[in-house]
């Protein structure tokens, strides 16, 4: 049996790297801080959801959170300059590098990262 892309991240440890280093990066950026109504929330613990299910491991940020609409939703509300998405962008590849994530795992999340980041910034009140 082929190891899954979640596996060969880490499974829920691998989730939970990511997303540390990514959530480091962003709460200590001016430029991304305003994004973020309240930066005491469980942001890692939500994005390692959304990433492990992503990934093909188990479906439980759709169980808690409702899955890939309320992620959209979530994001509707904000004002993305071109700068903050491009930040996101650059911030999330390093976390994964930063991770050691396995080259096809980055491979398969690198489109993702480019058009999920312009359709959270088309869904916002873009700035």
């Amino acid at each position: 049996m082929t190891e899954s892309l979640y596996d060969l991240a880490g499974g829920a440890e691998g989730m939970l790297r990511i997303a540390r280093i990514f959530y480091r990066y962003m709460f200590d950026d001016p430029l991304m801080l305003p994004l973020f109504g309240n930066p005491d929330e469980d942001h890692v613990g939500r994005m390692a959801l959304w990433l492990g299910e992503f990934f093909g491991g188990p479906r439980e940020h759709s169980n808690q959170r409702g899955g890939f609409y309320t992620m959209v939703a979530v994001h509707q509300p904000l004002t993305i300059s071109d700068a903050q998405r491009d930040r996101w962008i650059n911030y999330m590849m390093a976390a994964c590098e930063e991770a050691n994530m396995p080259k096809e795992v980055v491979d398969y999340f690198t489109p993702f990262i480019y058009s999920g980041a312009l359709a959270a910034q088309r869904g916002s009140r873009r700035g």
